[in-house]
């Protein structure tokens, strides 16, 4: 908000002041003046200079009224402003933990995996389920997971190593949640779900409830080189 816009009001008011204790001070003194020279006028002349007066009045009130209008106007725009800036601001945080830009804090699930007969895609399971099931941010041994992670396998030394865009991972793997804890453990244990088809692998997630889960922002930002928001004419199209 630039400084014209945020005490404009204040400044139009103000002078809006200044002039009214002006064209008060002038019509008190002629006011005055007048006050002497009544004995010296005319009927007539009377009659016009109380109708000069009575117009001046209501110019005067005219300005103050329409001062008074400018300084509703500008108010209501300064709170209009206000609002805009909070709403635009709580959309940025909002915008900045769905893709990983700032770190959250909150209660949740933790999820801890051996690595003994565990799939990338056993992983990737655990994941979309505590998605589906309401999960406003979750992690991987520390590591911020968003809609473009990309959960993975590497082959070395005739050894499996599980990765998360590229980077290995040791175990046992650590996933966290942020979200209704209740709603969260239900998801993955209900009949017939994940945690089910899991154990008929032998494998066997530790889960428990936390009251709060820390979870950090990504390390780098994503950079997109190739999509672009279209201009308004092909989005038309």
């Amino acid at each position: 908000m630039n400084f014209k816009k945020k005490y404009g009001w204040q400044i139009y008011l103000a002078a809006t002041f200044i002039l009214f204790g002006i064209m008060l001070s002038i019509q008190t003194q002629t006011q005055n003046r007048l006050a002497s020279e009544l004995a010296y006028q005319s009927t007539a002349d009377l009659t016009i200079m109380l109708k000069n007066l009575s117009d001046k009045r209501h110019l005067l009130n005219a300005e103050i009224t329409e001062a008074e209008q400018r300084l509703e106007e500008y108010q209501q725009d300064y709170a209009d402003d206000t609002r805009m800036i909070e709403y635009v601001n709580n959309e940025i945080k909002r915008l900045d933990i769905l893709t990983g830009q700032a770190s959250v804090a909150g209660p949740g699930i933790k999820i801890i995996l051996q690595k003994e007969n565990l799939l990338y895609s056993d992983v990737v399971g655990l994941i979309n389920e505590l998605w589906n099931s309401g999960a406003e941010a979750v992690a991987i041994n520390n590591i911020r997971i968003i809609d473009t992670t990309a959960i993975g396998f590497l082959d070395a030394l005739n050894t499996t190593y599980l990765t998360c865009d590229k980077e290995i991972l040791e175990a046992p793997y650590t996933i966290t949640a942020i979200g209704n804890s209740n709603i969260l453990e239900k998801g993955l244990t209900m009949p017939g779900g994940i945690v089910d088809n899991l154990e008929f692998f032998k494998i066997y997630p530790e889960i428990t409830i936390e009251e709060e889960i820390l979870i950090p922002a990504l390390a780098e930002k994503k950079v997109l080189r190739y999509a672009a928001v279209p201009a308004k004419e092909e989005q038309n199209t």
